[in-house]
């Protein structure tokens, strides 16, 4: 039977909302035949999804990722389920692979998850454990980052990794299709209706607008990036050739063990993002201010400084986030058709775009008070 329907989770988020706005949106005809059926959770999401979208977009209320056996049954009745929402709740992620192994029949293709999952993963531990500073992970030999990230899980848990080869192992087990795009930095303003910013380049400026100087834990700390309207396009991409080819992208598209895949456009220094930041607050004005630094500085800080600001108390989080070298090469996307549009052009406006969007309101946080201005 054709496909007529996809699963999405993640619809009010930044990269989950800018797929379904850009798939809805496509004018590929297999693409316009599908209709998104979006987990959610509220009435006011589901009305705007509706007025926005119309029968494009059927909502189905749920109580997330806790629980289990809703998962399982929703995840049933698709053939492909685009996991977009979160890469960190391993019991979850794997309810929905269980569920689609319920769809598993001899000699018919089996369905696809397509899961998210992150750069953290790959980071070194160069501040507690051991530096790998020319290491760069490609996905062209996926089962070698499979195995490693297995063994690196082993010895030290990081729940966006066991998530991810979580996912992978039960689903080779099941006999469902699976891959993980292990996406980077994620920039740029998304096109969806609700959450619409990153995290990098909003935490990096924040941090320079309110201290007037950047930080960093060492000098290899490195980021590969991509446009979030171009990693929604890699998931319409391999959306399209599974519903396109005959044998379902099964053997074309790499699967389980070896379906790690990183949508990679850019590579950056933690440093070098630090002076973009300076470079564009003390080109609009905003630095120096009379309490802070009067030239461009980045300051060296110590891992529990971090941990305490930007790392929301978690050591792993601060160390694989800000002092990791998480290089990696994205090999398969470009054989698989993949075309990302916005390059070193779009990545160097993005910190005017930034700044902008921060003085305008736009990120969650009143910008005269990371001045020193009174609200």
């Amino acid at each position: 039977m054709a496909t007529e329907r996809i699963l999405l989770t993640g619809a009010t988020g930044y990269v989950g909302g800018t797929f379904m706005d850009r798939f809805v949106k496509s004018e590929e005809p297999i693409l316009k035949a599908i209709t998104i059926d979006a987990l959610t959770r509220t009435d006011d999401v589901e009305q705007k999804l509706k007025e926005t979208y119309g029968d494009r977009v059927n909502t189905i209320r749920w109580p997330g990722l806790s629980d289990l056996e809703f998962i399982e049954q929703i995840a049933a009745n698709y053939d492909i389920v685009v996991n977009v929402g979160s890469g960190f709740f391993a019991d979850g992620a794997k309810a929905f692979v269980k569920g689609l192994a319920r769809r598993v029949k001899p000699k018919a293709p089996a369905p696809w998850i397509l899961h998210i999952s992150g750069w953290t993963n790959l980071g070194d531990r160069p501040l507690t454990g051991v530096a790998h500073p020319g290491r760069v992970f490609d996905d062209a030999n996926s089962r070698a980052i499979y195995d490693w990230s297995k063994e690196e899980d082993e010895r030290r848990p990081w729940p966006q990794r066991t998530t991810e080869i979580g996912v992978l192992t039960l689903a080779d087990e099941l006999g469902v299709n699976a891959v993980s795009l292990n996406a980077p930095a994620i920039f740029g303003e998304g096109t969806g209706l609700f959450n619409k910013q990153g995290i990098i380049v909003p935490v990096l400026m924040r941090y320079t607008v309110m201290n007037g100087y950047g930080f960093k834990l060492n000098d290899t700390a490195n980021f590969d990036w991509v446009h979030v309207e171009d990693l929604a396009d890699a998931y319409i991409l391999l959306v399209k050739i599974i519903l396109e080819r005959y044998d379902r992208g099964i053997g074309y598209i790499p699967s389980g063990k070896d379906g790690i895949i990183h949508p990679s456009v850019g590579r950056v220094l933690h440093t070098e993002i630090f002076e973009r930041c300076l470079d564009v607050s003390f080109a609009e004005g905003i630095l120096p201010r009379e309490d802070k630094p009067k030239e461009k500085t980045i300051v060296l800080k110590s891992l529990q400084e971090i941990i305490d600001d930007v790392g929301s108390g978690m050591v792993d989080l601060a160390e694989l986030g800000w002092a990791g070298n998480k290089a990696m090469t994205g090999t398969v996307l470009p054989r698989l058709g993949w075309k990302p549009r916005h390059r070193e052009e779009a990545w160097a406006k993005d910190f005017y775009d930034e700044l902008k969007a921060s003085r305008e309101g736009r990120r969650g946080y009143v910008f005269d008070s990371c001045i020193g201005r009174k609200a």
